[in-house]
């Protein structure tokens, strides 16, 4: 997986806020509920591996400028 920005993770974070408030309405068919959960796991998994990758083997943060 390529790394991803700090831009592009608060970008991902609002992004899952956004579905998550979507797929607790009762506007949606249970087909629709499903395709945004998937699209949940599949940015919760994203975020994830940057949260997993963001230090480095001695402990430093690889995204913080010193």
């Amino acid at each position: 997986m390529a790394a991803i920005t700090l831009p592009e993770v608060f970008d991902l974070r609002q992004k899952l806020q956004s579905l998550e408030a979507k797929v607790n309405s009762e506007e949606l068919s249970l087909f629709e509920r499903c395709d945004l959960e998937d699209e949940i796991l599949e940015l919760k998994e994203k975020l994830g591996e940057f949260d997993r990758l963001k230090f480095s083997d001695d402990g430093e943060c690889l995204h913080c400028s010193a």
